[in-house]
């Protein structure tokens, strides 16, 4: 029987990070740790339970195992429990207004989660929330409409993190498994509508890189796009951790063509100014200290990869040969 008592909160993070990345290198830059690390803390956390939890092989994450199946949900209920924890003992009771600005163009389930356990933990505070687009809700800050969201933005590889930045990784390239590129036809790509910066920044590098396109498909909702390119609709561009997580391959060439980079993606959190109280202060926190590893997490705070373990390595650089 796995005795749960012998293990440390950060082995339980470590495990959590595997298995949501099916990599202990890319679990390893979410956690901020070497993977060396990393990996010496599955091992003491095998060697506590007196079980394997990772199949391995050649150094790499196949799935897990029988025990880490078993492991798995016990370990994001604990997690779950201690951030309620700290929820209700870091925050005294407060009251007032929050209007929140939630993103329609990436998965935020997690957030919607929060709004929920945020209101249950306070309950004298009006927590009301709206979702657009990243590019409407700023105008929507700006116009004092909503006091708090948090939106993202494109900036280059090598700028200084912007303030208040929650998450930052790599925008790249994406398609379903099944897609394969006509060299006779536009290049079809799957798009936000209008308001979203991917759009506008994917056209003009596949217009400098001299590659002919057409939009086929205009989606509102991260959902959307994301069953389209799975579809095999076209091509578009994602949050690296929304191609893992959503079960898409990640381009790096076009038969002959190399795909130029598209620099990083922030997830920010943005405030109005001149708007401050006990509540906002409170529901500020509370969203820096339960963001996710992942900007395609769910309401559980993991992507479905987690929940429905199904045991093949994170998609790496692909090219499609036309």
């Amino acid at each position: 029987m796995i005795d749960l008592r012998r293990l440390t909160l950060e082995q339980i993070r470590a495990f959590v990070a595997v298995a949501e990345h099916q990599s202990f290198t890319n679990a390893a830059r979410s956690r901020m740790r070497t993977q060396t690390a990393l990996t010496r803390q599955i091992r003491s956390m095998e060697d506590a339970l007196g079980e394997r939890l990772l199949k391995r092989s050649r150094g790499h994450v196949e799935g897990l195992t029988d025990a880490g199946q078993r492991l798995l949900p016990f370990a994001l209920k604990i997690l779950a429990t201690v951030d309620d924890a700290w929820t209700n003992l870091q925050r005294p009771s407060v009251s007032g207004s929050i209007r929140v600005g939630i993103m329609d163009d990436i998965d935020v389930g997690w957030l919607n989660e929060l709004v929920s356990r945020f209101k249950a933990s306070h309950p004298d505070c009006d927590v009301r929330a709206i979702s657009d687009f990243s590019a409407r809700l700023e105008r929507r800050l700006e116009n004092g409409e909503v006091d708090i969201a948090l939106i993202k933005q494109l900036v280059q590889a090598d700028a200084v993190p912007s303030a208040g930045v929650l998450r930052r990784e790599a925008l790249v390239w994406a398609a379903g498994p099944g897609f394969r590129p006509d060299p006779e036809q536009l290049l079809p790509l799957v798009v936000f509508h209008e308001g979203c910066a991917y759009r506008r920044h994917l056209l003009e590098s596949l217009e400098d890189e001299g590659i002919r396109s057409q939009v086929v498909y205009e989606g509102q909702s991260y959902a959307n796009v994301l069953a389209a390119v799975r579809a095999g609709f076209g091509i578009t561009a994602l949050a690296e951790s929304q191609v893992e997580g959503g079960g898409l391959l990640r381009l790096q060439r076009l038969g002959e063509v190399e795909l130029a980079e598209l620099g990083m993606v922030e997830i920010v959190l943005r405030q109005t100014a001149g708007r401050s109280n006990a509540a906002l202060k409170a529901f500020a926190r509370a969203i820096e200290h339960h963001v996710p590893e992942g900007a395609a997490s769910t309401v559980s705070g993991f992507p479905p990869s987690v929940s429905q373990f199904i045991g093949r390595p994170a998609p790496g650089g692909q090219s499609l040969a036309p």
